[in-house]
C-alpha cells in the first residue's frame, strides 16, 4: 500500500471546481493542470499527494524553480473549501479600495473603541466600520485571532471592541461585545450543523398585490423561491413589496443589486443591502457574501430568515466581469458560476432552531448562457413565479403568467 506523501484531506477536492482544482494542481506539482478536466484533474492530484507519481518540476533555465508544498495547516485556505470569493487587501485593487490612513487615528476611533460589522477574507477576519445596511468599507480593523472570544465571532456580527495600532495598522486586542451580548455569555450554533426537519409554516402575506402567493404559489418557511420574468416585469416591485409586507414579521436581509437611485425604499426594521448601478464589483459580491453570511447568523440565532435577492443574473454578469480581469477565457468558469448559485439555494432549510428562506428574482439578459442556468435554478427551488410583462406595464394588479406561476405540492410520507 502506497503511503501518503502529504497528510492532507483529499476528500475536499470533490467540493472543489476547475479553477480552484488549477490552483492546487499547480501548488502540489500536477503537470499542466490547465489542461486536463476536472476529474481527471482531481485524480492527478490525489496520485501527488498519495506519492503515487512524483511532483512535477517545470525546468527553467537559471535558478531552479522551488515547488510550493501545501502545509497541512493552510490546506483550506490555499483551496478555497469555504468557497467565497477571495479578495485582495492593501493594493489598488482591494475590493474595500485604498486603506484608509486615518482608520486607526484617535480621530475616528475614540478612546481606541472601534464597532462594526465581522468578516473573513483571505483567513482574516475582519472589522468593518457601520452596520449591514450602512457600511463603510474604507474604514476597517483586523482581529487578532489570538485574543479571548476571537473564536466567538462569526461573519457579519456587530463587534464592539478595544483597538490599538500595531506596525501602523490597527489591530483588535480585546472583545467588548459581540451582537450587544457579553462574549463570555454567548453559546454559539453552527448553521451548517443545523439539521432540516419537517416543512416550516406557510407565510401569510397582507399587501393585495401579493394575495397571490397565498393562495396559488403558498410559500413555507425553508422553501426556495424564484421570480423571474422579461426585463421590467416588476421584479423589483414585487421584491420591494415582499420586503416591506415581511418586515415586522420575519427577520428580513433584502439585497437589491445595482439599482437606480431612485428604485430605493424605506424599510425599518430590514437588514437593507441597497447598491446603486456604479457600486463596484467587487463590493457587489462583498455585499452578497454579506447579505447571505447575514441570513445564516439569523437563523443560527433562532429567527425565522428570510433572504431577498434582486437580482441574480447582475450577480452573474458581475461574477464573469471580475475572473475577466484574472483569465482570457472566461467562458470555462461558467458552470463555476451556476455552481456557485447552486449553494446559495442549498442554504435554505427549516430547522428546530430557525429557517431560512431564500427568495430570489432575476430578469432575462443578453447571455444566453445565463439564462439557461436561471431555467436550472428555477428547478431546484419550490415556488415558481413568472411575470407577465404587458399586464405589469398596464398596471394590472396581478402580473404574472398564472399558468407558470405555482408552488410544488410536498408530499409526506
Amino acid at each position: 500500500m502506497t503511503k501518503e506523501k502529504y497528510n492532507v484531506d483529499i476528500n475536499k477536492l470533490s467540493s472543489l471546481n476547475l479553477y480552484q482544482l488549477r490552483e492546487v494542481g499547480s501548488k502540489i506539482g500536477v503537470k499542466n493542470p490547465t489542461a486536463m478536466k476536472t476529474e481527471e484533474l482531481r485524480n492527478a492530484i490525489k496520485m501527488v499527494v498519495k506519492g503515487q507519481i512524483e511532483p512535477y518540476e517545470k525546468i527553467k533555465s537559471g535558478r531552479p524553480h522551488r515547488r510550493e508544498i501545501i502545509p497541512d495547516e493552510d490546506w483550506n485556505k490555499v483551496v478555497g473549501y469555504d468557497s467565497s470569493i477571495n479578495y485582495t487587501f492593501g493594493n489598488s485593487n482591494s475590493i474595500f479600495g485604498t486603506f484608509c490612513s486615518t482608520a486607526g487615528s484617535k480621530q475616528q476611533i475614540e478612546n481606541n473603541v472601534f464597532s462594526g460589522i465581522a468578516k473573513k477574507i483571505n483567513n482574516t477576519l475582519y472589522i468593518m466600520k457601520g452596520t449591514l445596511s450602512k457600511i463603510d468599507t474604507t474604514s476597517y480593523v483586523v482581529v487578532d485571532p489570538s485574543v479571548t472570544y476571537a473564536n466567538k465571532i462569526h461573519e457579519t456580527d456587530y463587534v464592539e471592541c478595544i483597538v490599538e495600532n500595531k506596525n501602523t495598522k490597527p489591530i483588535v486586542t480585546k472583545i467588548i461585545k459581540i451582537n450587544q451580548q457579553n462574549p463570555a455569555e454567548i453559546k454559539r450554533v453552527n448553521f451548517d450543523n443545523l439539521l432540516p426537519c419537517s416543512l416550516g409554516e406557510q407565510i401569510k402575506f397582507d399587501l393585495p398585490q401579493l394575495q397571490f402567493l397565498n393562495n396559488i404559489c403558498p410559500i413555507h418557511l425553508g422553501q426556495r423561491v424564484m421570480i423571474s420574468g422579461k426585463l421590467g416585469s416588476g421584479q423589483t416591485y414585487l421584491t420591494n413589496s415582499i420586503a416591506k409586507d415581511l418586515e415586522r414579521k420575519y427577520a428580513v436581509v433584502f439585497l437589491a443589486t445595482s439599482k437606480r437611485p431612485e428604485e430605493r425604499i424605506y424599510l425599518d426594521q430590514v437588514d437593507y443591502i441597497f447598491t446603486t448601478f456604479d457600486t463596484l464589483p467587487q463590493d457587489l459580491l462583498l455585499y452578497y457574501e454579506l447579505a447571505y453570511e447575514r441570513a445564516k447568523r439569523l437563523c443560527e440565532n433562532g429567527e425565522n430568515a428570510i433572504l431577498i435577492i434582486d437580482d441574480i443574473v447582475m450577480l452573474m454578469q458581475t461574477i464573469r466581469n471580475i475572473l475577466s480581469e484574472r483569465s482570457s477565457n472566461v467562458q470555462e468558469y461558467y458552470d463555476d458560476i451556476l455552481q456557485q448559485f447552486k449553494k446559495l439555494l442549498a442554504l435554505s432549510k427549516n430547522t428546530q432552531n430557525g429557517s431560512l428562506t431564500i427568495i430570489c428574482a432575476t430578469s432575462h439578459c443578453s447571455i444566453d448562457t445565463f439564462n439557461e442556468y436561471v431555467e436550472q435554478l428555477d428547478d431546484l427551488c419550490n415556488c415558481h413565479i413568472k411575470l407577465n410583462y404587458d399586464a405589469y406595464v398596464k398596471g394590472d394588479l396581478e402580473f404574472f403568467e398564472k399558468d407558470k406561476t405555482y408552488a410544488e405540492t410536498i408530499r409526506k410520507i
